[in-house]
């Protein structure tokens, strides 16, 4: 028997907001997706998923769809499933997921990076020249890594029994995630087993795409798939016959 593609998530981050394109933290303000955040999703669905083999998820595959609780998130994954048949659809499990909801901002909200510096200075925060990170510093009355941590991995530690179980029975699985900036990337630094407390150094814009795997077929082996959401779809025995 052929073995199976290694499991993956695939994360998605919800469509352009007005905040998200102003550029100011948004936690748990319930925003909706621009017109332009609409057409972006919209379109990124009919490439994303389908049943042609130049889609990178393919319907039959799709054993579950985690959403973050906030409207641009399920606003976004409707979007993205909207080219599906509704008995398609149907049959794909969904969650919504409190635990990849945003990294809560506390005092921060609506705020930009700039405005955040200014209200720490103002509250005699960041002396000696220090400057304010969300990863080691948290949020004023918001979330700390720490607390950002626990509920991330109480995820993956769901996500991986499904993928390992599709892994003994030699069965596709897939994973849709669809979230939010700051989480996500927490989300894929500790898929690969990195602390949080430190900038993980990955940009995700919005409307951006990220693949989650494993080596060698090994669900103690994460690992961030770098191909991500390209790649070029050819038939091996169409190519063998070349």
């Amino acid at each position: 028997m052929a073995r199976t593609p290694a499991p993956r998530v695939i994360f998605v981050r919800h469509g352009q907001t007005e905040w998200s394109k102003s550029g100011q933290y948004t936690s748990h303000t319930d925003l909706p997706l621009t017109p332009f955040g609409v057409k972006q999703m919209d379109a990124t669905g009919k490439s994303l998923v389908g049943n042609s083999n130049t889609n990178l998820i393919q319907p039959r595959n799709l054993k579950l769809v985690i959403t973050s609780p906030r409207k641009r998130a399920i606003q976004t994954k409707d979007l993205l499933l909207g080219a599906l048949s509704p008995e398609t659809k149907a049959r794909i499990p969904h969650q919504i997921g409190e635990d990849i909801r945003e990294w809560e901002y506390g005092d921060y909200e609506g705020l930009k990076t700039k405005e955040i510096y200014a209200l720490r200075k103002s509250r005699g925060l960041d002396q000696d020249g220090h400057i304010w990170q969300i990863w080691p510093d948290g949020c004023e009355n918001g979330e700390t890594f720490e607390q950002v941590t626990e509920r991330i991995d109480n995820l993956i530690k769901e996500i991986r029994k499904i993928h390992k179980k599709a892994l003994d029975n030699n069965e596709h699985c897939d994973i849709l995630v669809v979230a939010h900036g700051h989480i996500l990337r927490c989300f894929a630094a500790r898929w690969c087993g990195h602390p949080i407390n430190e900038n993980p150094q990955f940009v995700l814009d919005a409307g951006g795409v990220g693949v989650l795997s494993y080596q060698h077929h090994n669900v103690e082996e994460p690992a961030l798939q770098l191909a991500g959401a390209f790649v070029v779809p050819v038939e091996e025995a169409e190519a063998d016959r070349a």
